[in-house]
């Protein structure tokens, strides 16, 4: 089975972090014939994504699903990250392996990302015992991957609320409103901090207090959806990506925030970044020993591997950037690699994956060096209390053993956090 099916439906883009998604309630106004023939259609053309809401609704719209819609139902609710459905679906089928080859590892799966790791570990390891001599499957090798991390889960112990320092809150803000990719200060002790609304997405203005306070201009605005904001070294020069009127994709632009915290001087950077039909945003910046400027950031651009990739360019002395590079497959897989962060102190740079050596969702991984010049031979995965089986990203680090991340794991609501002490980080 080639690599890229395989990837289509175990790392597909984070859907609640980029996409919208279909309306189930509106699938169920059609006709079943019609939502039937919708649903087999997506799934032979390996859509798993959205086959899945019209499998979803088949099973709200019929008395019972058959067997092969239920095994659907499971095997594409695995694409949504819809854990429980896929975990109901597939359970009653599992005596079916003649005719579904998958189901106990595709079982696993949907176990581990829920925390199951003991009844997920048993099912990984029945999987690789009954294909003992396919050792070149690439279920098989992902199989041994998922196994192992299962067991490192197990390992360690759940110690989450002793390292928190804080949740970020704003008692003002509205019901429903997100606060990720919380920034340093700048030099005018300043942070800026990205607001998710049911209106959009926009910057805004942080306090050393966790005071939060909007921002003027379009970057303030929730209808242009600016979103990844970034302080660089300097202490005053920003970076963050936005939607132009009437885009879907997002630009990464520049400016620099005065001393009351706006932006302003605000431009987008050249075609070598940003580039039309495709995506880029992220921004985050580190120094070569020269002082040379080196733009990091997430993109869909052409030679990506999975959806966003990490890629980077260089700044040059007439201040534009070069064309930009992927940073290859020690960082880079076939899932998404976003919300990468430079770490200037210690020469780290820390980003979130959907890779199978995590503990579920995306989690946090670091590298040593710069460009293509790593350290590690693969990316490393940050343990507890960083990672967990919810998402985990928008790690930034600001000195040793303090930071913050953002997470919603326990299924609960995404909020960002702060911590403390020393967690391999």
């Amino acid at each position: 089975m080639k690599i890229f099916t395989l990837f289509t439906l175990l790392f597909l883009n984070v859907v609640a972090l980029y996409a919208t998604t279909p309306d189930i309630s509106e699938i169920k106004q059609q006709p079943l014939k019609v939502v039937i023939a919708e649903a087999e259609k997506l799934y032979a053309e390996a859509v798993y994504e959205d086959a899945y809401y019209y499998y979803k609704a088949l099973s709200e719209m019929k008395k019972k699903l058959s067997q092969e819609e239920s095994y659907r139902l499971g095997k594409t609710a695995l694409a949504a990250k819809d854990y429980e459905t896929a975990q109901r679906s597939l359970k009653p089928l599992l005596l079916k392996k003649k005719y579904y080859p998958l189901i106990q590892y595709e079982y696993a799966f949907a176990l581990k990302y829920t925390g199951q790791y003991v009844l997920a570990l048993q099912h990984f390891q029945s999987y690789l015992n009954a294909n003992q001599n396919q050792w070149e499957n690439d279920y098989v090798k992902l199989a041994q991957t998922h196994l192992k991390s299962c067991q490192k889960a197990l390992k360690e112990k759940e110690r989450t609320s002793s390292w928190f320092l804080e949740e970020l809150k704003d008692e003002k803000a509205e019901e429903g409103t997100i606060y990720r990719a919380l920034t340093q200060p700048s030099k005018y002790k300043i942070g800026l901090i990205e607001c998710q609304t049911i209106n959009g997405t926009c910057l805004k203005k942080i306090y050393a207090d966790n005071t939060i306070e909007d921002l003027k201009g379009s970057v303030g605005n929730p209808i242009f959806n600016a979103v990844s904001p970034f302080i660089a070294q300097d202490g005053e020069t920003v970076y963050f990506a936005q939607q132009e009127m009437g885009a879907t994709e997002y630009s990464i632009f520049s400016g620099k925030m005065t001393p009351t915290g706006e932006i302003e001087a605000i431009k987008k950077l050249g075609p070598s970044v940003n580039r039309i039909g495709y995506s880029s945003k992220h921004p985050t910046i580190g120094l070569t020993d020269k002082g040379q400027e080196i733009l990091y950031f997430s993109s869909t651009l052409p030679g990506s591997q999975g959806g966003y990739d990490i890629w980077y360019a260089v700044r040059t002395t007439d201040g534009n950037f070069t064309m930009a590079y992927n940073l290859g497959t020690r960082v880079n897989g076939q899932g998404d690699e976003i919300t990468p962060f430079y770490y200037q102190n210690d020469g780290e740079l820390y980003f979130s994956s959907e890779k199978p050596a995590g503990y579920g969702g995306l989690d946090v991984y670091k590298m040593t060096g710069e460009k293509k010049r790593w350290e590690e031979g693969q990316a490393q995965h940050l343990e507890n209390p960083v990672n967990s089986t919810g998402n985990d990203f928008h790690f930034k680090k600001t000195a040793r053993g303090k930071g913050s991340f953002s997470t919603d794991r326990d299924g609960k609501k995404e909020k960002t956090v702060k911590y403390k002490k020393t967690i391999g980080a």
